[in-house]
């Protein structure tokens, strides 16, 4: 089942489901009500739903659809940026797995028969979106000599925390040939020549937290 306000996304992901020949999508709801009156009459495996469906809380309706049915695997979709704090609600609510809205529709497809009770899945770039700004912190707790700037420092710990240059880029709102200056001028502060001597010579500087 598919519960999102965005009527054309929940038909698209609709199709994307029955094109894999071995899923099904017995429906496509708008709001929570739709929702649940498709979960009573259909009992699906699998529910993705939006975590603002239609102005109201999507994890409170995660919550009222796992009341109902407490062996539904819910993906929850979101359109905002993620978060540890959104991760942390996500789960508490119960729910099996956490996408952007900005995913493909096939990462989405893709992840539906990863999800399992009792688990959490979430994707590999948007772990690092949520624990970025964890290693934000903790550079700028170790650049105390002020040997990068700030944005330095951004960089930095969004490369370590596994994101593409490109990624890392749209994230802090700058360009890519930007983004490839800063890293030229942490090359030249470190004395590197390339990624993975950036990270070791940052470890061995203390610059990141724990030396990891």
């Amino acid at each position: 089942m598919v519960a999102d306000d965005h009527l054309v996304f929940a038909q698209a992901l609709a199709l994307a489901i029955d094109a894999t020949g071995e899923l099904a999508c017995v429906g496509t709801a708008q709001d929570m009500e739709g929702a649940i009156g498709i979960a009573d009459e259909f009992q699906p495996d699998v529910a993705v739903v939006d975590v603002h469906l239609d102005g109201t809380d999507g994890l409170a309706g995660t919550r009222r659809l796992l009341d109902r049915d407490p062996g539904l695997r819910v993906l929850v979709l979101t359109g905002v940026p993620l978060s540890r704090t959104l991760a942390r609600d996500v789960a508490a609510a119960g729910a099996a797995g956490l996408l952007p809205k900005s995913a493909s529709l096939e990462q989405v497809v893709e992840t539906l028969p990863l999800l399992r009770p009792h688990s959490f899945v979430l994707g590999r770039q948007q772990l690092a979106a949520v624990l970025g700004a964890e290693a934000d912190t903790a550079v700028a707790r170790r650049n105390q000599s002020g040997l990068l700037t700030g944005r330095e420092g951004d960089i930095l710990s969004l490369l370590v925390s596994g994101v593409d240059l490109q990624s890392a880029a749209a994230r802090l709102g700058i360009t890519v040939n930007t983004a490839r200056g800063y890293v030229k001028n942490l090359y030249r502060k470190l004395g590197v020549h390339n990624q993975l001597e950036l990270l070791a010579v940052a470890r061995e500087r203390r610059l990141l937290e724990g030396g990891s």
